[in-house]
């Protein structure tokens, strides 16, 4: 969740982030699917030492390469800046 707790950080520090809705979309996107990857994680470690253990792997890695192309695995510093350019 290193998005999440940088946007977190970012809007604590200074306030709420000031983009434009596509762009304010897609953050809310990226801690969404952050959030959903970090559940099925757990949901996943509940069947640790038995056969269901890798019953979510499918759809984490789908959820992973969702969020990779919404942040282009950019550092959550520089993915920011980018956003914020799309903004001017």
């Amino acid at each position: 969740m290193i998005y999440t707790k940088y946007f977190g950080l970012i809007t604590k520090e200074q306030g709420q982030i000031n983009l434009p809705p596509d762009q304010f979309q897609r953050m809310m996107n990226i801690v969404h699917l952050e959030g959903v990857i970090l559940g099925l994680n757990k949901a996943k470690e509940t069947f640790k030492d038995t056969n269901l253990y890798y019953k979510y792997d499918i759809i984490i890695l789908n959820n992973g390469t969702k969020l990779s192309e919404l942040t282009g695995n950019l550092f959550p510093n520089l993915l920011l800046k980018e956003m914020m350019l799309f903004s001017d």
